[in-house]
């Protein structure tokens, strides 16, 4: 009686409606200022005229909430899960506020408001603590019992590799027919201009600037070397786009065998036949993964060696940090890392995080990890980024691109209170960034542009003085900045997000400026016509996947951060937060993601997103796992 009375009032609550106009009450007899009238009306305009479905929303809840209260837990696990159910509630309606009106007041602008709000998040904190209570309960019961049986063999079989990897490079196939010779974005074209000397708003991005200066290192160096080898390739046989097609070819097998990699360790370490195959088929067959390993992106090289630096510390974890004593081991974790390096500039504090964590954890092994994870660091900060680079004529990244946050929550500050920016706040604002921009050039959920204004000429005095008015305006107005930072990254915690998952063209950023660029007319790049269908049918699918429940659980930005967290939890509920390190890469991914420029951006997400089925087959072995060795 008490799951289906919390069931029915959940239901209701469910159904209230924050973001209905008070004008749309459609009731000739009420009173729009009394605010009991308002709510009551706006109460039963929430209440869905198909009878039907309401029931059957009561009946899941009441069904979820009568086995949820069946099911002992502590005290301890109980505050947990009602801080995450919390938690999850207050983002999403905050998401949700955001992305239909633009203004998180809409949130508490009335106390009528503030009561419709409070009734919804309780109800939907309420389904999600029964709901994490539920799953957790048969994750441990259910999904953990299967194992392999037999003995598991000492060392990783090759031929098991290969064949995984033939295997998904073949189902990938026909996207490289459809999508020929490969897809890209603009920073792929830019870092190509760059290979092939021609100016672009890059080079406008770098305190180092000269007319012989034509590369940078605000997209890695490596990867311009890289893409614009095969580029000049393609132009030395006479197609540009042949060079590109064998980059192509090259970077899906490159994918194939890291898979093929990690799906073979994932057997070796104890998953099931049944689990490893049902992955191998989503690899081969959910298009986020062949679409993004036919597009010449920097994202996904990085995205594959994260998600072998996953295997690597899960082995770490599971040896008890006894592997590191093997020198193939070392070797590979050392690699892996320097490629990570020079594949994403951010790479440094992530492994210097995860550095620091397994030197707590694993202090007997002290001496190894400083080689495996200070080594790499220590050569890549000095040795390539402070001797290689200049020697080599390529001009080092603004010190904007680190800025993002603290811009943001200024141009919103200066947007809504110009008024109250004394003379001194707007010297210094105007000292890196004309004044006049930072209401002009202000996008709530992109900060490219106005990065782009930055005075590269700005002194670290500049950079003192600004940050002092930062201060002082976030003493005046603290819920501006917060505001800001919530408007600049709901998108990577709102479940319901939609975004452009990949790239389904060759980024036209050359044909789109014809005057600037008449006589690079020699690297464009345009696809078959006759496929044209194809590409659009796939599209669509992309797009319907991630509307589809289950199957949107790796296509959907904002579920992947609640994703981790139930992983998290379910390996406190079995006792093995040990496993927790392993975890750690895509939580301060995620993090990063929270201070990067553009808001949702599924490429930025792409080291989650490929590790994520990989980690939850993991995360789902049993208690005593498979073989360290």
């Amino acid at each position: 009686m008490l799951s289906l009375i919390l069931a029915v009032l959940t239901a209701v609550g469910m159904k209230v409606s924050f973001l209905r106009k008070l004008t749309e009450v459609n009731s000739p007899d009420i009173d729009l200022l009394n605010e009991k009238m308002v709510f009551f009306r706006l109460l039963y305009r929430s209440m869905p005229s198909n009878k039907l479905q309401l029931a059957l929303m009561i009946l899941a809840i009441w069904l979820l909430i009568y086995i949820g209260l069946s099911i002992e837990i502590t005290g301890k696990d109980r505050f947990i899960y009602s801080c995450v159910a919390a938690l999850f509630a207050s983002t999403q309606l905050i998401a949700q506020a955001l992305r239909r009106t633009g203004q998180w007041e809409v949130l508490y602008f009335l106390p009528i408001q503030r009561i419709r709000v409070l009734i919804r998040g309780i109800s939907l904190a309420i389904v999600v603590y029964f709901i994490l209570k539920d799953a957790l309960f048969f994750a441990e019961k259910l999904l953990v019992q299967e194992k392999r049986e037999g003995s598991q063999e000492s060392h990783i079989n090759p031929l098991m590799i290969l064949g995984f990897a033939t295997m998904i490079f073949l189902a990938w196939l026909p996207y490289f027919r459809y999508f020929y010779p490969g897809t890209s974005n603009e920073d792929t074209v830019i870092m190509i201009m760059e290979y092939f000397h021609v100016p672009s708003y890059i080079q406008k991005l770098s305190p180092v600037q000269g007319e012989d200066i034509f590369i940078t290192n605000h997209h890695p160096y490596l990867l311009i070397l890289l893409f614009g080898r095969f580029v000049k390739l393609g132009l030395d046989l006479g197609d540009i786009r042949l060079g590109i097609a064998i980059y192509t070819l090259l970077h899906m097998v490159f994918l194939a065998c890291v898979f093929a990699v990690s799906l073979t360790y994932l057997y070796h370490v104890g998953v099931s036949k049944k689990r490893t195959i049902a992955l191998l088929f989503l690899l081969m067959f959910f298009p986020i993964f062949p679409l993004y390993a036919i597009c010449m992106v920097k994202d996904t090289i990085y995205g594959a060696l994260c998600l072998l630096f996953m295997m690597l510390m899960d082995a770490m974890v599971r040896s008890h940090g006894e592997i590191l004593e093997k020198p193939w081991f070392m070797i590979c974790l050392f690699l892996d890392e320097g490629l990570m390096l020079l594949t994403k500039v951010y790479a440094i504090y992530l492994l210097a995080i995860i550095g620091v964590a397994c030197l707590l954890h694993y202090k007997k092994q002290w001496l190894r990890l400083c080689v495996t994870f200070a080594v790499p660091m220590i050569l890549f900060q000095f040795l390539y980024l402070n001797t290689l680079l200049p020697a080599l004529n390529v001009a080092p990244g603004g010190a904007q691109e680190a800025l993002s946050v603290p811009f943001q929550q200024t141009a919103r500050y200066v947007t809504e209170y110009p008024e109250e920016v004394t003379k001194k706040e707007q010297k210094a604002l105007d000292a890196i960034i004309k004044y006049k921009y930072w209401t002009k050039c202000y996008n709530p959920k992109l900060s490219d542009d106005l990065k782009a204004r930055y005075d590269q000429e700005a002194t670290k005095e500049d950079l003192r003085a600004y940050f002092a008015a930062w201060w002082q305006m976030f003493k005046k107005h603290p819920g501006v900045y917060f505001e800001a930072t919530l408007h600049n990254t709901y998108e990577y915690y709102d479940i319901n997000k939609i975004s452009s998952l990949v790239y389904y063209e060759w980024n036209t950023y050359l044909l789109d400026h014809p005057k600037l660029y008449a006589d690079e007319d020699y690297l464009t790049v345009t696809h078959d016509e006759e496929t044209a269908p194809d590409r659009y049918v796939l599209h669509q699918l992309v797009l319907i996947m991630e509307k589809v429940p289950i199957l949107n659980l790796f296509a959907a930005v904002g579920l992947l951060p609640w994703l981790i967290i139930f992983m998290l939890l379910l390996n406190r509920r079995r006792g093995l937060r040990e496993y927790d390190p392993v975890l750690l890469l895509p939580i301060i991914t995620f993090l990063i993601c929270l201070t990067s420029p553009d808001n949702g951006n599924y490429r930025y997400i792409i080291p989650i997103m490929f590790g994520l089925p990989f980690l939850f087959l993991l995360v789902f072995l049993p208690k005593e796992g498979g073989k360290n060795s």
